[in-house]
């Protein structure tokens, strides 16, 4: 059996972590052995549901004992590929696997930034990076063409080892009852109220403080809309937009509501999804507000943009606009009829859909070059949308 070791920083409910766990219950019996590393040496919220799906977790620091005992996991527990998800620093990981003789090694890029400011170390620092993937990587991976586009080089199809496989999302998940006033009565909202949602942790790459103004905006038009933000909290951010709501009509109308289990169930309650982001890779979230059949507003960056050339439900607003249109926007796509179950099979039926994702990794995880994948798992792929 093939045994894949996937290098994340900490298994938390990051975009990266989850899709990954959705490819991992969808293998069958006798599909590749899963593994995870976690750089950070601390365990995360995804670790229990990993070995309760057959996988392990290794904690292992980025410290100066590193490369013997990397080395020494590689070797004991006779990995075949390493799956490296950690961005430019992939290029030390693939580095490392090639010296101990990995057969696969593979660098998947799945952000359109880095997060990081472009100091003078860290310049130097990337352009080690890319030589050592452009040396180790045998297969260079994006979650779609931003993500490699940036991570990689903007003509990446010239490149045999390149190639995008989008996020697969699992739309059995949504297909439950709706509960939208049972959702309701759970936070304490009026039965019949319009419920904007937003699902993402409080990071600065979220821009939260620009989704609250966008909210006070929408409430002015609209006050009867009630408003819940799903993901984890930071308390000293969660402080600040309290703090920012005191002035405004969202005051006592929003609900924090933290890490759920329940996703699908919330979004199927919601009328709609604003999703401002400064940057993402490919938002899970966006596509499960789509397999929802929930609008979204979101931000018009690559990543949403490719969304939105595939899906009409989604559209996308430039960050520099005023809050005016934001909620002018919101407020259409709430009036516009959507079946979700349509919404549902337009996702599972696009280069989104599960199945094509689990496809995909399979065949880079059995040694297939970019330029096979792109042509038998997602070239090929249509573009679907829903009857506007």
């Amino acid at each position: 059996m093939t045994r894949v070791l996937h290098i994340f920083g900490r298994l938390n409910r990051g975009g990266a972590e989850l899709r990954t766990l959705d490819v991992m219950r969808r293998l069958g019996s006798g599909q590749p052995q899963m593994e995870f590393v976690a750089l950070s040496g601390l365990p995360g919220d995804l670790d229990d549901e990993v070995r309760s799906l057959g996988g392990e977790v290794h904690y292992c620091a980025l410290d100066l004992g590193f490369p013997w005992r990397f080395a020494r996991l590689l070797r004991e527990r006779q990995i075949d590929v390493v799956h490296s998800h950690v961005h430019h620093f992939s290029g030390y990981i693939l580095r490392c696997a090639a010296k101990v003789g990995v057969p696969i090694r593979i660098a998947h890029f799945r952000s359109c930034h880095s997060g990081n400011s472009a100091t003078l170390r860290r310049r130097l620092q990337e352009r080690l990076m890319r030589h050592w993937i452009d040396r180790w990587a045998t297969l260079i991976l994006g979650n779609g063409s931003s993500s490699l586009e940036f991570g990689w080089k903007a003509d990446w199809g010239t490149d045999h080892r390149c190639a995008v496989i989008h996020n697969g999302l699992d739309t059995t998940r949504f297909r439950i009852a709706a509960d939208p006033a049972g959702v309701r009565q759970e936070f304490g909202l009026p039965t019949e109220c319009p419920l904007v949602i937003h699902v993402g942790r409080m990071d600065p790459p979220k821009n939260h403080e620009r989704l609250v103004s966008i909210w006070a905006s929408l409430a002015k038009i609209r006050p009867d809309m009630q408003f819940v933000s799903v993901g984890r909290i930071e308390p000293a951010m969660l402080s600040e937009l309290q703090s920012q709501m005191r002035t405004t009509a969202l005051n006592n109308r929003v609900v924090w509501a933290g890490i759920r289990e329940d996703i699908p169930r919330l979004l199927l309650a919601a009328n709609l999804m604003y999703f401002p982001s400064r940057w993402e890779g490919l938002p899970g979230a966006v596509l499960e507000a789509s397999a929802a059949g929930v609008p979204v507003i979101g931000s018009d960056i690559p990543p949403i943009r490719e969304i939105s050339s595939r899906v009409s439900t989604v559209k996308t607003i430039s960050l520099q606009s005023d809050n005016s249109l934001w909620a002018a926007q919101g407020v259409a796509a709430i009036h516009q009829c959507h079946d979700r179950s349509l919404a549902r099979n337009v996702i599972e039926n696009s280069v989104y859909g599960i199945d094509l994702c689990v496809k995909a990794h399979n065949a880079a995880w059995q040694g297939h070059d970019g330029r096979g994948i792109r042509a038998h798992y997602c070239d090929r792929q249509p573009l679907v949308s829903a009857p506007k």
